[in-house]
Order: structure tokens, then C-alpha cells, then sequence
């Protein structure tokens, strides 16, 4: 990267660090403007050293690194998935407005509410949608937008500034890695500002994940543990987790 000013070179660090981000985020780090980082970005790309993708910058390390298929996950874990889908179904109240993520534990919380449930709900899950539209007495709101197909979400630029327009008692969020050092993360940019926007319009938040996702490092960082009121999991989770999150000051369920 001798080519590159010291500007440029911070871009590409940044950029592999996170795996995406977005141009507003990186000129504000940056501390330049939108303009400066899309000129940047155009530069980069044509480097092959980052790519310009729908609605962010990602990093060229996720050309190389296995994606999380959503179906691929439907099958794994299940016992345990709905032994954590049990628990978050315990802490809603009837009538209660909350947000549903994407992702396999989340989709077993919407399978898991009985027929006469009476929630409002807002998700861009397909996986979710399914058994939630079942739902007579349920309110189901969605953002609209491309389906992508692998991380089963309708997507695009509009979807995160929709979901920011409500509120919500309740947030539930998935994720398929969590590092103590590396933070919380998913596999697909597109669940990027669908989750912050469920997170940042909701009062409590919720994280739902099965024990093999601690120690883990997926492509997008999209919180840290800091984020959340709340962290469901079960007994497989390692100890040195067990006491940073509950350092943290998070209510920690284990089931």
C-alpha cells in the first residue's frame, strides 16, 4: 500500500478490522467528509484492497472466509435453541411491541408463540415471517426491500431508517460469533443496520445465542457486549464468558 496516503491506509485498516462499514461511519472516525471517503473508496476498490458493496464498504478478507447459510443452521442445536427461545418467550408481556431478528434461535422464538399471542412485531426475517403471519391476533410489520437470499432477510437502503420510525419494549437479536476482544458479529453486511436499528429504538435488548457462537469471529461487527440488557445462552457457555458479561453489568440466563 505504498501508493496510498496515510488517509487511505487508515481506511483499508478500519475497513478489515470492522468487514463493513458504512461511508457515513468511516468519514466520521475519519473525521473528514463523505465526499473525501467515497473518492477514497472508488480508489480502493479499483486496488482490489476493499469493495464497494449495497450500502457500505466491506473488506476483501470476506472473499476468502465461509458464509453462515441460514438454512445450512435451521437443523443444528435445536433442543438448545428452543430451550432459549422458551426464556425470551417468558419475558414478553401479552400486547407487548417488539423487534425480531434474523437468524435460526430468533425464527424458534416466533415458532414458539402460542396461537392466541397478541404482540406487535417488526422483522425482515423470511424464517420468522413464516410462522408469524399465522398469528390472527399479531401485528406483523416489515420493512420491505430486496430479498437476499442467504441470510433470509428483505433488504435494502430504506429498511434501517423504516425500523428506526418505531419503538419497542423489546429487541431480540441474533448472532453467529461473539469474541470477548472482537465484539459481537454476523456473517452478512445486510444485517448490519437492521440489527443497530432494532437495537438503538428499543428499550430493553436482547441477545439470543446458542454456547457455540462464544469464541467465535464472524465477518461483521454489528455491537459489543456493552449494547445489551440482556444475554440468553445456555449451560455450554464458557466461564470466562459467564464472568465478563456478568462484569459488564448483564443480566446473564442460562437455560
Amino acid at each position: 500500500m505504498d501508493t496510498l496516503n496515510n488517509r487511505q491506509c487508515k481506511e483499508v485498516e478500519i475497513i478489515n478490522n470492522l468487514h463493513f462499514t458504512t461511508i457515513k461511519d468511516l468519514a466520521s472516525a475519519l473525521k473528514v467528509s463523505e465526499m473525501t471517503v467515497r473518492r477514497d473508496c472508488l480508489l480502493l476498490d479499483e486496488k482490489g484492497l476493499v469493495k464497494q458493496v449495497y450500502g457500505g464498504i466491506t473488506s476483501r478478507a470476506l472473499d476468502k472466509m465461509p458464509n453462515y447459510a441460514v438454512d445450512s443452521e435451521l437443523s443444528k442445536n435445536t433442543l438448545i435453541k428452543e430451550r432459549i427461545a422458551k426464556k425470551a418467550l417468558s419475558l414478553l408481556t401479552p400486547g407487548e411491541v417488539f423487534f425480531l431478528d434474523s437468524g435460526t434461535t430468533t425464527a424458534t422464538l416466533a415458532e414458539l408463540l402460542p396461537q392466541d399471542a397478541s404482540f406487535t412485531i417488526l422483522t425482515a426475517s423470511f424464517h420468522s415471517l413464516e410462522p408469524l403471519v399465522k398469528l390472527d391476533d399479531c401485528s406483523i410489520i416489515c420493512p420491505g426491500g430486496i430479498f437476499a437470499n442467504k441470510p433470509k432477510v428483505f433488504y435494502n437502503q430504506e429498511s434501517a431508517s423504516f425500523l428506526r420510525r418505531y419503538r419497542a419494549g423489546k429487541c431480540f437479536i441474533g448472532a453467529t460469533g461473539f469474541d470477548i476482544n472482537q465484539g459481537i458479529t454476523c456473517s452478512y453486511f445486510e444485517d448490519v443496520p437492521l440489527k443497530q436499528a432494532m437495537i438503538d429504538s428499543s428499550q430493553e435488548k436482547i441477545l439470543m445465542l446458542d454456547s457455540s457462537k462464544f469464541n467465535k469471529i464472524s465477518t461483521c461487527v454489528f455491537a459489543n457486549v456493552s449494547t445489551f440488557t440482556t444475554i440468553i445462552t445456555d449451560d455450554g457457555i464458557p466461564q470466562p464468558y459467564i464472568d465478563f458479561i456478568r462484569a459488564a453489568g448483564i443480566t446473564l440466563h442460562i437455560v
